[in-house]
C-alpha cells in the first residue's frame, strides 16, 4: 500500500472533516452530545469549523492511499496564527450549523472543549488538536505516519508536543512515541466521560510503533 503524507488545504477541509467523521464515530464524549438522527449531519461541520480555523498555520496532515485521502492530522505549531476573516467566517458558519442542530448541548460540548485550554502547557508547543485514520486502516501503523512529520519538526526544534484524548485504548500508541500521560480531566456538563492530556519532551530518537 502507498501511503503519502502532505500537508492539506482549504480545499481539502471537505473530505477532511468528512473523513473525521467517520473516525471520530464512536468518541464517547463528543456523541454524548451530537446523537440521534441528526449526529450524522452535525458531525461534518463540527470538524470543519475547527480544520478552518487551523488551515491558515498550515499543519493540517493528511494520508492518501493511492491518491485518496485515508487520513487526517490537524496540529497547531507554537507560532500558530490567527486565522483570516475569511477562513473566521467560514468556522463560524460551520459551528452555527452545529448549534442550530443541537442548541443547548452544542453550548455544553464547545464549554468542555474551551475549559480544557487551561491545561495547555505555558511554553511554547505543538497542539494535536485530532489525528483520524479510516476506520478500515486503523492499527495498521498509519497514526505513526501521520503523526512522524510534526513528531520531527518538534525535535529538530527542540520544541514539546500536547494532546488530550478520550480513548484509553490509544494511551499505549502516544506513549510509543514518547508522550507521558499528564492527568485525567472532566470537564464537560453532564458528560460522564473523562479526558487524558499528555505531554512530549523533545527527543532525539523515537520508540517505532509495532
Amino acid at each position: 500500500m502507498n501511503i503519502e503524507v502532505s500537508r492539506l488545504g482549504h480545499h481539502d477541509v471537505d473530505r477532511a472533516s468528512r473523513l473525521l467523521s467517520s473516525a471520530f464515530a464512536e468518541d464517547p464524549i463528543i456523541t454524548f452530545y451530537l446523537r440521534g438522527r441528526r449526529r450524522k449531519t452535525a458531525f461534518p461541520p463540527f470538524f470543519a469549523a475547527v480544520l478552518e480555523a487551523m488551515v491558515p498555520s498550515g499543519q493540517i496532515y493528511g494520508a492518501r492511499a493511492n491518491g485518496r485521502l485515508v487520513g487526517v492530522a490537524a496540529w497547531l505549531p507554537p507560532d500558530a496564527v490567527e486565522p483570516d476573516d475569511a477562513a473566521t467566517r467560514r468556522a463560524r458558519r460551520y459551528q452555527q450549523r452545529v448549534q442550530q442542530l443541537f442548541p443547548r448541548a452544542s453550548r455544553d460540548l464547545y464549554a468542555g472543549f474551551s475549559a480544557l485550554g487551561r491545561f495547555h502547557p505555558r511554553e511554547p508547543h505543538w497542539y494535536l488538536a485530532f489525528v483520524g485514520v479510516e476506520p478500515s486502516r486503523q492499527g495498521l501503523g498509519m497514526g505513526q505516519t501521520l503523526l512522524e512529520p510534526v513528531l520531527g519538526l518538534a525535535d529538530a526544534g527542540n520544541c514539546s508536543c500536547y494532546l488530550e484524548t478520550p480513548f484509553p485504548r490509544t494511551h499505549v500508541f502516544y506513549e510509543r512515541l514518547g508522550f507521558a500521560r499528564q492527568a485525567e480531566h472532566r470537564l464537560f456538563p453532564g458528560c460522564p466521560h473523562s479526558v487524558v492530556t499528555f505531554f512530549r519532551k523533545p527527543s532525539s530518537t523515537m520508540q517505532a510503533a509495532p
